[in-house]
């Protein structure tokens, strides 16, 4: 819906920030915001709580005390399974205005209640330095159609 002004043809880029900024723009008609991660190898908890913590940290403007908040309900949620997120594992953020909550297969873990948080997570994913550039080039597909990309 908060892509349906972009007509076949548009630049990537537009639509890209379009995008983005529908995902961390919470109100009542969208009031969350969730990804969810699938593991597809093997890793402990540390680690991967490091990597999302270190791709949070410049995003967010709050303390560094919720970041580590963030970190740690993701250790203790991969600790539940013994230490190690295994192939399988799902990992769920649910990013809103009040801040990130998590679950690690279907187990609640906590939130991180902290304005500006549920942004950052957000952007992590979608803004023009994401993680996965293929994961942008997807919702983009979905949303505004294969069209987007080709050239007029």
């Amino acid at each position: 819906e908060a892509l349906a002004p972009f007509p076949s043809g548009k630049q990537k880029k537009e639509a890209q920030v379009a995008l983005r900024n529908a995902a961390r723009t919470f109100g009542p008609s969208s009031p969350t915001t969730s990804f969810v991660l699938e593991m597809t190898f093997k890793a402990d908890g540390k680690t991967i709580a490091g990597a999302i913590a270190e791709s949070v940290k410049p995003r967010q403007g709050g303390s560094g005390s919720d970041v580590k908040d963030l970190e740690n309900l993701i250790v203790q949620g991969v600790a539940a399974k013994g230490g190690q997120a295994t192939k399988g594992t799902i990992f769920r953020f649910d990013c809103t205005e009040e801040g990130v909550s998590v679950s690690v297969d279907g187990s609640a873990q906590g939130t991180v209640k902290s304005d500006g948080i549920g942004s950052a997570l957000v952007d992590v994913f979608m803004d023009d330095k994401a993680v996965s550039p293929q994961l942008v080039d997807s919702c983009l597909d979905t949303w505004c159609g294969k069209d987007l990309f080709v050239a007029v």
